[in-house]
């Protein structure tokens, strides 16, 4: 018995010396390199009218919250939200793009109110869009 355990250490032992792993550190990169987009687009979502007569003193516009769809030659490539506040952060390529409302969110045909963009060479481009509601 004792020299069937001393062989089968002396395998593990030997298979271990011949490897050719080298200890991790945990700093290995894992897979591909992957770049990181730091240019895109920034700002605010607004729609209006909020109410059928518009008032002096009274907001006619209001920031909201919704989903919206990125789409660039026809085709969705990105969604994103905005929140209850209208902002909304978008990291893209630098291009030309449509921003698409989503079928649900609280506008007037809102996949026919595509808002036409274009995302800057550096940065971070900072836009506002306004939607109509549809109310009169």
């Amino acid at each position: 018995m004792k020299s069937a355990s001393f062989l089968q250490a002396a395998a593990l032992l030997l298979l271990a010396a011949c490897s050719n792993d080298t200890p991790q550190t945990g700093d290995e990169p894992i897979g591909e390199p992957t770049t990181v987009t730091t240019t895109g687009l920034e700002g605010h979502m607004i729609r209006g009218p909020v109410q059928p007569v518009c008032i002096s003193d009274q907001p006619c516009e209001e920031p909201f919250a919704a989903n919206f769809h990125v789409k660039r030659d026809g085709a969705s490539i990105a969604e994103f939200s905005s929140g209850g506040d209208g902002y909304f952060l978008v990291f893209l390529e630098p291009g030309d793009y449509e921003i698409v409302p989503a079928a649900e969110a609280p506008l007037a045909d809102p996949e026919q109110q595509a808002q036409p963009v274009s995302v800057g060479k550096t940065g971070l481009t900072r836009v506002e869009f306004s939607f109509d509601t549809g109310i009169r």
